[in-house]
């Protein structure tokens, strides 16, 4: 059964650790690709809905090794009940997300200038 993951994020100093914010979401989402997401996406700024096959057991250790440094995040598992259906509700801004998914196929792993461990 597949899992959905909330991810919020904000960067602490994006002038400092980053050019600037697309630069510091770019980074996050490098970090997300290494974790082997089967679908991302973002309905609103600053937040991800990521899904995977099953419980990544080592996702919030992996993110707070990855991001700690440079964002304040909150990273939750979305619940399920027992019949299956997920407690998770979404007022989507559907352009947001289409142009999210456009810059996701582009989304270029190098020279980000900050290491990224292994998943």
């Amino acid at each position: 059964m597949s899992r959905k993951y909330h991810l919020s994020y904000d960067a602490i100093d994006v002038e400092t650790d980053f050019k600037n914010y697309d630069e510091a979401k770019r980074y996050i989402l490098c970090v997300l690709g290494n974790t082997g997401y089967s679908s991302i996406n973002s309905y609103c700024e600053s937040t991800f809905i990521i899904e995977y096959d099953d419980i990544q057991s080592k996702l919030f250790d992996y993110l707070q090794i990855n991001l700690t440094e440079y964002f304040y995040y909150s990273v939750s598992l979305v619940a399920v009940t027992t019949s299956g259906s997920e407690f998770i509700d979404h007022n989507i801004n559907p352009l947001l997300n289409l142009k999210f998914k456009l810059a996701l196929k582009k989304l270029s792993y190098d020279n980000l200038g900050k290491e990224i461990t292994p998943y």
